[in-house]
């Protein structure tokens, strides 16, 4: 079958494409940004149409030919992103129809009860059900999936889940929540979005109506915390309802907890106003359920934990997306070649030291040891290797000649690793990047990140200089004309 996908680079396109192809599905992708494609690594598999979902020769242009068209943009990154969803559900029915296309497959969102009927529904649900009317009311037939929070790493929704649970259940024994989220909802693991989306590409041509879909269980938004705590192994608070609800703040608020931008976060905070389950399971007498059944959501946020599969990462996920991780990063640009920087970074530790400022790491690595660490721990292994011991780090990585990755094995609210590569350039030279990496274990875990920042940043500063400075003198250096003795300086 030939696929017409519009929303290729999003967060379901880049992971239902590959699914297309793999099942022997013909993919042409409508995008405002080839280059934004060649990120995903398929670009070179599909037929790229460019051009925006509101203009009509692009559309009907990468409609023409197609038998199925699956629609997954939405615009929430503005004010008026229910006008411009309207115009492109308007623009992709009509050039569906132009086009011999024989099926419109539309991811939408569940729905309150009631809201079809003329009930209340936030702005973001509203639209996403418009989406849906408009396109059923065109010639082609659809199917209109409507889904809840979906599970899986890049999943807007699903971010803001865990980011908060690692940032505040790690926190204060008691944590006040607003009372709208103890609503329910039912969330959907990412691999069986993509079941449901392919299967609707299998329907009859009489079928053309709205479904919904959804994992298992029903659950709280507190609930889904405590879920993803329980699989995180986090720290549990106390929840306790406060009558509150101020969308604009708790955006707010979560642009700063969270990677999700508060564009994005308040449309998403308005609809958590209203419980959105499944009212019906009709889609599952037509195609068949997912194979071993809908996936718990405990078992969906386990597999976006280890990023198998679907619920994994994709190139075009936004930045932020994953494990709530803080950074440090140094370059130097060093005077010496690549195999002498790199003599400098494999013999890091024991009686060489850290090149940083003087008993810094001593005094830290005693406080480590009173409170049960590994403490004063020294020596360097006889062979530099994954899972051996360097003073208190223990190494995850060699690349011989280019990095080193440790993690420290201090006590810490947190896991810190330490990445150190060394690259060649031109004129002999070579560039020493270092990146520490913290992965903080709930709010203590930022507080102390935090706290500990200026001193941080003084002694890796003062150790990528140093590590730049060691290489440069133990460089060879040509003899300087008329006796004159070259001196090695810091970059």
């Amino acid at each position: 079958m030939r696929v017409l996908v519009i929303g290729a680079t999003g967060y379901v396109g880049t992971r239902l494409v590959p699914r297309l192809l793999a099942e022997g599905h013909t993919v042409r992708c409508l995008v405002r940004s080839p280059e934004r494609l060649a990120r995903t690594g398929f670009a070179d598999r599909v037929e790229v149409v460019r051009g925006s979902v509101p203009d009509p020769a692009a559309t009907g242009a990468a409609c023409r030919g197609a038998d199925a068209v699956v629609h997954l943009v939405h615009s929430m990154d503005g004010p008026d992103f229910a006008d411009r969803d309207r115009v492109a559900a308007r623009s992709v029915a009509a050039a569906a129809a132009a086009g011999g296309v024989r099926r419109i497959v539309y991811l939408g969102g569940l729905q309150p009860s009631g809201a079809a009927a003329g009930g209340t529904n936030s702005a973001h649900l509203g639209s996403r059900h418009e989406v849906g009317e408009i396109l059923l009311a065109g010639p082609v037939p659809a199917a209109v999936l409507q889904a809840g929070i979906v599970v899986g790493r890049g999943s807007a929704s699903f971010e803001m889940i865990r980011h908060l649970a690692e940032t505040v259940l790690g926190g204060p024994p008691v944590l006040p929540l607003p009372d709208q989220a103890w609503n329910r909802v039912q969330p959907i693991a990412i691999d069986d979005v993509l079941y449901w989306i392919t299967a609707c590409l299998r329907l009859p041509p009489e079928v053309n109506r709205a479904f919904d879909v959804g994992g298992p269980e029903a659950l709280s938004y507190v609930e889904q915390l405590r879920g993803y705590a329980r699989e995180a192994g986090l720290a549990r608070a106390l929840t306790v309802p406060v009558p509150v609800a101020a969308p604009r703040l708790g955006a707010r608020a979560i642009e700063a907890l969270t990677p999700v931008d508060r564009a994005l976060a308040g449309p998403l905070l308005e609809s958590m106003a209203y419980d959105l389950v499944c009212h019906e399971s009709d889609l599952s007498a037509l195609v068949g359920d997912p194979p071993g059944g809908p996936t718990p959501y405990r078992e969906a946020v386990r597999r976006a934990l280890a990023e198998e599969g679907p619920a994994g990462p994709a190139a075009t996920d936004p930045e932020g997306a994953g494990p709530p991780a803080l950074t440090g990063r140094h370059v130097e640009e060093v005077d010496a070649p690549a195999e002498v920087l790199w003599s400098v970074v494999a013999g890091l530790g024991g009686d060489e030291g850290w090149h940083t400022v003087p008993g810094a790491w001593e005094l830290r690595q005693r406080l480590d040891g009173l409170i049960g660490g590994v403490g004063l721990r020294r020596g360097r292994p006889a062979r530099l290797e994954p899972g051996a011991a360097v003073d208190w780090w223990r190494v995850e990585e060699v690349e011989p000649g280019r990095a080193l990755a440790l993690r420290a094995e201090a006590r810490l609210p947190g896991v810190a690793r330490l990445r150190m590569t060394v690259e060649p350039t031109r004129n002999g030279g070579s560039r020493y990047t270092q990146t520490v990496t913290f992965r903080p274990r709930g709010l203590a875990g930022r507080v102390y990140w935090y706290a500990q920042k200026p001193g941080h940043d003084l002694v890796f500063g003062v150790m990528a200089r140093m590590i730049a400075f060691e290489a440069e003198r133990r460089a060879p250096r040509p003899a300087a004309p008329n006796g004159a003795v070259r001196v090695a300086g810091t970059v």
